[in-house]
Formats: structure tokens, sequence, C-alpha cells
């Protein structure tokens, strides 16, 4: 085992792999369940909302929205709620995660490419949808991943 800062909270713990301390992973989890049980019953609410009535703080809601356990705004109609997530590599706007499907389908195929593999790679369609606000607002609304048919 190797002694890591929690990428989290900052603190030295023993590593096994994992990025987060063993009490950051369980109050991330904790958190996310009172974060998925307020959006069954309220859904589309705010960042905002979502923290002042949960009692989670906004930092745990980002960190959820790149893990890809939310989503922001409203993937079937092209709504990346305000701009507040972007793609870590081109920056346009997300949904969810930390990279665009466009730039994952790149390190794919370039992976694919230095093992010599030679499966088709489908790309998506690509969203025109540019925001440029880098401010973090609060008015996106929340879904929960895979409700729904997301």
């Amino acid at each position: 085992m190797e002694v890591k800062q929690c990428s989290f909270c900052r603190m030295p713990y023993q590593s096994m792999g994992k990025k987060l301390c063993g009490d950051c992973l369980v109050r991330i989890d904790e958190d996310f369940c009172k974060i998925r049980d307020y959006l069954y019953d309220h859904e589309n609410a705010g960042i905002e909302e979502v923290s002042e009535e949960t009692g989670v703080s906004r930092k745990t809601i980002m960190h959820l929205l790149k893990e890809e356990r939310l989503i922001v705004g409203d993937k079937k109609e092209g709504d990346f709620g305000g701009g507040i997530l972007k793609c870590e590599s081109c920056k346009k706007p997300i949904n969810t995660g930390r990279i665009c499907a466009g730039c994952k389908n790149e390190v794919l195929s370039a992976i694919q490419e230095s093992v010599g593999a030679a499966a088709p790679i489908r790309r998506p369609k690509q969203n025109t949808n540019e925001s440029e606000d880098e401010s973090y607002k609060g008015v996106a609304k929340l879904q929960l991943k895979g409700r729904r048919g997301l």
C-alpha cells in the first residue's frame, strides 16, 4: 500500500488504488443516496435546491456529475445545464462526466490503432451548442443517470 493524498478532502491515506480515502468514499455514497431520494420526489430540481434541501455540498454534487452518477440538464433535448460542465479536452458543454463522447471516441480510436484492432468506431453526432459561460450559476437541473431512458 502507498500513502496518497485524498483528491477530495486532501488528507493523507493508505491507498489501495482509489483516489479517495475511505471516509470520503462512504460520505459521497451517503450523499448520493440523499440526492437520489430527493430527485425521485423532485425531478429536475436545481443544484442549489438539491444542495439546500439535502445538505450535500455543491462540491460533492459536482464530483458526482464528473463521476457520471448524475446528469445536468436534459440529455434528450440537448440542454447542457448552462454550461456548468465542459469537456476537459475540447471545452464543449457536456451533461455528465469529464470528456464528451467525441473525445472519448478519439481516445478509443487511438487505443485501437495502437493495438491494431480493426473494430469500427461509432461516432456520435456532435452538438454545436457551445456555451462560453464559465461561471457556476446553480440553475441547472439535475437528473439521475439511467433514469427514464437517460
